[in-house]
């Protein structure tokens, strides 16, 4: 699994979890979850069943000024080939080239992704839950590290006025906006309570 986000955070320090992508229920359905915690790291979660979650946090806290844009990135390896599972995290100020976080956290054992029914959500840990506070770009989910783009919804391009739009993967699923906009040139800006997605 690949997930890509560039957002700009209103507190790249929070009080409390800021959350990039989600594909998981509020307590089932759990597939997967990238977020910041209010320790500044990025952070990991996912689930082999869709109701039991292992997380794991970034060794280094990404340094940025509160309010200004970062690609945020997490890989990860179900299978590593050495009997444990990978999960890397990167940031970019392009969306191109990459630089890794910290060290890469390895987890003894093979493990697996649920593969939930529940939607996938920006901004938030799921639908109805507290939204993250800032701009969100850009957010992109691939089948495999650095493979194919099932998801890529680029909010740049939307009209202040949409309420939805098609994203630009070869899937075109629909995104439903559910918070409020900032500015109509570049970024859906979000409020405090419902989802993005």
């Amino acid at each position: 699994l690949d997930l890509r986000a560039y957002v700009a955070l209103d507190d790249w320090t929070p009080s409390g979890t800021q959350s990039f992508i989600s594909k998981r229920g509020n307590t089932t359905e759990i597939s997967y979850w990238f977020s910041m915690p209010n320790t500044g790291a990025l952070r990991f979660t996912w689930s082999t069943d869709g109701t039991t979650s292992t997380s794991v946090s970034s060794t280094v806290n990404p340094t940025i000024s509160d309010g200004q844009p970062l690609w945020v990135r997490v890989t990860f390896d179900v299978d590593n080939g050495a009997g444990g599972n990978d999960v890397k995290f990167y940031t970019s100020t392009d969306g191109s080239s990459w630089t890794q976080l910290g060290s890469t956290v390895t987890t003894a054992g093979t493990t697996s992704i649920y593969n939930s029914t529940t939607i996938v959500v920006l901004g938030s840990s799921g639908v109805g839950a507290t939204l993250a506070t800032g701009k969100f770009y850009r957010a992109q989910v691939r089948n495999g590290i650095d493979g194919t783009v099932v998801f890529d919804a680029n909010m740049a391009n939307v009209s202040l006025t949409a309420t939805s739009f098609t994203e630009s993967s070869s899937n075109a699923a629909t995104v439903t906006i559910n918070g409020f906009r900032a500015y109509p040139q570049d970024a859906a800006n979000l409020g405090t309570a419902g989802s993005l997605l």
